[in-house]
């Protein structure tokens, strides 16, 4: 519709302008060749307006000759580029596949029709490495930082380069200067993370991670919690070198970043406890039992109160207790109270569902304990006997620094300080199962007479039970094998049993 209009709006201009070209009155004279001329002026204004219009045509007709030659090669330019463009593409895809050959091929074509060399050689890198020519692919990596485009990607290869050849050195350079051009990078972050961590750079570590948190490189929680671990880790290091004034002061920063990480926690305990401050060492310590149960923080807490009365000592276990109650190490911390307190058969009580669950060598060492309270001699020994022998066969608590020590080696440091970055916990779940604990259907349990701890009470109750615990084992103190059943090996391993659990005095 719109070309019809066109047409007829056309045909109309071109009458229009005869009609005002031949409408003109008068004549032209001129002289030529000495002849006279006399040419109608309408006439004339036409033929000139033709010659104007044929002159543009042929001039633009000869402009585009001219130009055919430029047009037919920026035509194969295009050509050539888009074939560059596909053969790079293609050689992509083969780096992709694992087809070396393949890769080497497209990036010979992408070279030979794309003039910009930045675009290739990030595929002729690739495809080298492929077929195990790192010489080449460093050559074309190290080209690749002379683009600031491409220098970002150039560092990546030089890094995995390098870290493969095992040039630490040279990896943490280049990951520093691609973490430079991009904080918010996941894998300079990681890489710069990682080598600081390999290096013991606590301080270091601690800047590129806060400077990848104001990025976006890692979230903030896990900023802040590999701030503390980093922190606590500074802390030990200069316990360790005597500087106890920096010490406490990272350990008290570390505690209140992150009161759930034990090491820094228990640390920061100690030197105020060494200082004189014991109610702010307990504090610190009840507190972070409260955020994370863990043996440590018991153990400390008993070492902090070790000089006081039984009834004090059994309050402030009951106190710590009582901030994470439902926690296994607050009631093994319950059970411990009451043995101090000589009421053994409330350890009892404590102590039998948490063996039937899982049994570690100190719990069973706790045990011994227990059933051995309130008797001498021969019978106290009768009564102990079995369950240290299970200690000194049954592993030790799996828990990272149950002992309550956290002296680590530098890479123990590097993995926990990874480890409670990402995941909130000083050490990843043991590979190994949960030690066993004791069970109804036990039949070696079973098989074994129980002992009687006097003649009017057993272990749970103070009437005899109708149904024994599957708890009471061993010989009853009248068996006249009593105190020859068990043979020296066994004797021996309950003594070591018994000094690496420790008696709660």
């Amino acid at each position: 519709m719109i070309r019809i209009l066109i047409f007829i709006l056309s045909a109309v201009f071109v009458a229009a302008t005869l009609t005002v070209l031949f409408g003109i009155d008068g004549l032209i004279q001129t002289e030529a060749f000495g002849q006279k001329l006399s040419i109608h002026a309408g006439f004339a204004a036409g033929v000139a307006i033709i010659v104007i219009v044929g002159a543009i045509f042929v001039t633009v007709w000869i402009k585009d000759v001219l130009a055919l030659p430029s047009k037919i090669e920026a035509r194969e330019r295009e050509a050539r580029r888009l074939r560059g463009i596909q053969a790079l593409t293609r050689g992509l895809e083969a780096v992709a596949v694992g087809d070396a050959a393949d890769a080497q091929h497209h990036a010979r074509v992408a070279r030979r029709n794309l003039d910009e060399s930045s675009l290739t050689r990030f595929l002729t890198a690739q495809a080298a490495q492929l077929s195990g020519d790192e010489e080449t692919a460093g050559d074309n990596f190290k080209l690749m930082l002379e683009a600031p485009e491409t220098e970002f990607l150039g560092l990546r290869g030089l890094y995995l380069l390098a870290s493969r050849a095992g040039d630490k050195t040279a990896a943490r350079a280049h990951a520093e200067r691609a973490f430079r051009l991009r904080s918010n990078a996941a894998w300079a972050f990681d890489s710069v993370v990682d080598l600081g961590l390999e290096r013991g750079a606590w301080g270091e570590t601690r800047e590129a991670i806060a400077t990848g948190a104001k990025n976006g490189a890692v979230a903030p929680e896990k900023a802040r919690r590999a701030e503390a671990a980093l922190l606590a880790a500074d802390a030990y290091a200069a316990a360790a070198s005597g500087e106890t004034a920096t010490a406490l002061e990272e350990a008290e920063a570390a505690y209140k970043l992150a009161p759930a990480l034990t090491p820094g926690a228990v640390l920061a305990a100690q030197l105020h406890a060494a200082a004189g401050r014991r109610a702010r060492a307990a504090k610190i310590l009840e507190q972070s039992f409260a955020e994370a149960a863990h043996p440590a923080l018991i153990k400390t807490h008993e070492r902090l109160y070790a000089d006081e009365t039984d009834d004090r000592r059994a309050g402030r276990l009951k106190r710590i207790a009582d901030r994470r109650p439902m926690a296994r190490d607050a009631k093994l911390a319950y059970a411990k109270a009451a043995l101090i307190m000589d009421d053994f058969k409330e350890a009892i009580a404590i102590l039998e569902p948490l063996l039937l669950e899982t049994a570690t060598s100190g719990d069973f060492a706790l045990m011994a304990q227990a059933v051995a309270s309130g008797k001498e001699g021969r019978e106290a020994d009768a009564a102990a006997r079995p369950w240290l022998e299970r200690a000194a066969a049954a592993r030790r608590d799996p828990a990272l620094g149950a002992d309550g020590e956290f002296h680590f080696t530098r890479e123990g440091w590097a993995r926990l300080v990874r480890e409670f970055m990402e995941h909130g916990r000083i050490a990843p779940p043991p590979l190994e199962d949960a030690p066993p604990g004791l069970s109804e259907d036990d039949r070696r349990l079973l098989a074994a007479p129980p002992i009687v701890v006097d003649a009017g009470a057993g272990l749970l109750s103070d009437a005899a039970p109708a149904k024994e615990s599957p708890l009471r084992i061993g010989k009853a103190p009248d068996d006249p094998g009593a105190a020859e059943g068990v043979s020296e090996e066994a004797e021996a391993a309950a003594a070591r049993a018994v000094a690496a659990a420790g008696r709660v005095s």
